[in-house]
């Protein structure tokens, strides 16, 4: 294949995939602002920027790290920029790790989400509910904060999936060449 021509539609599906990525998280946003179970939907965007990381470069799961919390904030009504801080390091601490050590596995994806839902929303509750001592802040906790990060590390399984397919039909292009066998190779 012609060099050019690769280049054409590995750029081609570049633009594709970050587009459909772009429009996933922004369904899920509408989702979590229009849904009646609203607490159940709130944290969507983690795990498919947390998927998005896994298989994309570090800047750019950062900075997908940093609109999935500013879509997260502005669904959630909370302070703009505080899931966008703690999104764009667990996003590019997730790249980092999934480049340089760890496996592309659905266990790896499911505790590096686990890991990242914890750490946003214990912030989010120490900052929100514990800090002001609240009366039934154990009761918030148990019965809002964790049914809401189990269905968020629930969600990661089918998005891992669905980020994979796209990786996968619009990533790179790979060529496979067969060596042809010759007898006119001299061997000493």
């Amino acid at each position: 294949m012609n060099i050019d021509v690769k280049r054409k539609k590995e750029r081609r599906n570049t633009v594709l995939r970050w587009i459909i990525y772009m429009l996933l998280l922004v369904a899920e946003y509408v989702y979590m602002t229009t849904t009646a179970f609203h607490w159940r939907s709130l944290l969507l965007v983690i795990p498919t920027a947390m998927c998005i990381a896994v298989f994309e470069e570090p800047f750019d799961a950062a900075v997908t790290g940093c609109i999935a919390g500013l879509l997260l904030d502005t669904a959630q009504g909370t302070l703009i920029g505080l899931s966008g801080i703690i999104l764009l390091w667990c996003c590019l601490v997730t790249s980092l790790l999934f480049r340089f050590y760890m496996r592309k596995h659905i266990v790896n994806v499911i505790m590096l989400n686990a890991a990242a839902i914890l750490i946003q929303g214990i912030i989010h509750y120490f900052c929100y509910y514990a800090i002001w001592g609240y009366d039934p802040e154990v009761k918030i906790f148990l019965h809002e904060f964790l049914p809401v990060m189990l269905y968020t590390v629930i969600a990661a399984i089918p998005l891992f999936f669905i980020i994979k397919f796209l990786v996968e039909h619009l990533g790179t292009i790979t060529e496979n060449y067969i060596e042809e066998r010759s007898d006119d190779i001299v061997r000493e």
